[in-house]
């Protein structure tokens, strides 16, 4: 897979290492050191089939992950009508 341009906004396309978050059902999944396509200018994100499967079979094996980390979730209506925004 080879991107030049991004198909979202026509920015230009870099190929990185990310940190990627994966909702699975009611589950996030994150992956680190993931090699991606990602847009310079709006930051859409690809990846290629082979990464795409891989990541989707390690959620699916559920093998123990290499650590857990604790994430705050907010409503962002509940916290604006709190604030009378």
């Amino acid at each position: 897979m080879q991107l030049a341009k991004c198909a979202e906004c026509g920015g230009s396309v870099e190929h990185k290492t990310i940190t990627y978050t994966q909702p699975w059902g009611d589950e996030l999944y994150r992956f680190e050191l993931v090699p991606a396509w990602v847009c310079a200018q709006c930051g859409h994100v690809w990846f290629s089939a082979e990464v795409s499967q891989a990541m989707d079979e390690i959620i699916r094996r559920n093998p123990a992950p290499k650590r857990y980390q604790r994430v705050p979730v907010f409503s962002l209506v509940e916290e604006l009508e709190k604030t009378g925004a």
